[in-house]
């Protein structure tokens, strides 16, 4: 053999080993800039998402109805957010399921002007949320319903992400909002009022979920396990390993305030779910709230949203135990 024939065979030879062994690209989304978000954060910046074979585009795109679109439209191919989007939107017909969840409580407090003293003092008062459909407008639903408000009694506004909601109390534009860990310990500390703490609320919810289309898990089932592999172990990271998560935390959050950022991992650190299933009684409390209003749920199975199949095969394999859990 010539030897730019042999050169010629090498080269096509290393052409294809590199082609078996390349990543598989895929875009995938998250919220916002609260802690409870950080499971994507910490796969992509720790490299767990390479490890796993895969080379992740990671986009913010807040608001779950336009989360829900893009994901449709196949610009991405795995949104991570509340459940409430995806649970309405299967509701009426849309291709998609939720396979994971890391967060299973609301993350939210109502913070407002010092001199509202109690939820009942928000009569009248204008109250700013992220937009209306999703997970904020079903959480300060839940708080009014629990602390006898009516929702017409108070002027509920969509402003869009936390910094924007924050800069508008600080300015007085509003008189409260829901917002949470770190951007809430700036306003506590601007000398504003935590009204409630809606983790505490008795309706559990699925804060933080993994959804995709149906369609694309049925055809790239082996990408979606090792999506999921890699999702898993950044949760358990934030679990485990204080001093990792808060470097993440800081960068991508923006804040270098270390108390922040301690208080920010107490909070959220203890409640993440290890191994990230979907709390199934949040499904069913969710279901049921829009069921009033919202005919497509009404008497709907939860198991019909959810799909936990994947997260089955890495137990069964012994992948979570693995880690430590």
């Amino acid at each position: 053999m010539k030897t730019s024939q042999f050169f010629a065979v090498l080269s096509l030879i290393f052409a294809l080993v590199v082609q078996a062994y390349a990543a598989d690209k895929i875009v995938a989304d998250f919220g916002g800039l609260g802690g409870f978000q950080s499971t994507m954060w910490v796969a992509k910046d720790l490299k767990i998402f390479d490890k796993n074979g895969l080379d992740v585009d990671l986009i913010m795109i807040t608001g779950g109805a336009r989360s829900v679109a893009v994901l449709l439209s196949g610009n991405t191919q795995f949104a991570t957010g509340s459940a409430t989007t995806p649970l309405l939107a299967t509701a009426r017909g849309s291709d998609l399921v939720i396979v994971a969840a890391s967060y299973n409580y609301f993350p939210f407090s109502i913070v407002s002007k010092p001199d509202i003293r109690s939820p009942k003092d928000l009569r009248g008062k204008r109250l700013g949320i992220l937009n209306f459909g999703g997970s904020h407008d079903l959480a300060h639903q839940l708080a009014f319903k629990e602390w006898g408000l009516k929702r017409q009694e108070v002027n509920v506004i969509p402003l869009g992400d936390q910094p924007t909601r924050l800069a508008a109390l600080l300015a007085g534009n509003i008189d409260a909002t829901i917002m949470s860990l770190p951007h809430l310990l700036v306003a506590v500390k601007a000398g504003y009022r935590v009204l409630g703490d809606m983790g505490d609320m008795r309706t559990r919810f699925s804060q933080s979920t993994v959804y995709l289309r149906r369609s694309y898990l049925r055809e790239n089932r082996d990408i979606a396990k090792r999506f999921l592999k890699a999702y898993s172990e950044a949760v358990h990271v934030l679990k485990t390993d204080r001093e990792r998560s808060i470097k993440v935390m800081g960068r991508r959050m923006r804040v270098e305030d270390q108390e922040i950022l301690n208080e920010t991992y107490n909070y959220f650190g203890r409640r993440f779910s290890f191994p990230p299933r979907v709390d199934m009684a949040g499904i069913k409390d969710t279901l049921d709230f829009y069921a009033e209003r919202t005919p497509e749920v009404k008497n709907r199975n939860p198991q019909d949203f959810v799909d936990h199949t994947l997260l089955d095969e890495l137990e069964k394999e012994g992948f979570f135990k693995s880690l430590g859990s």
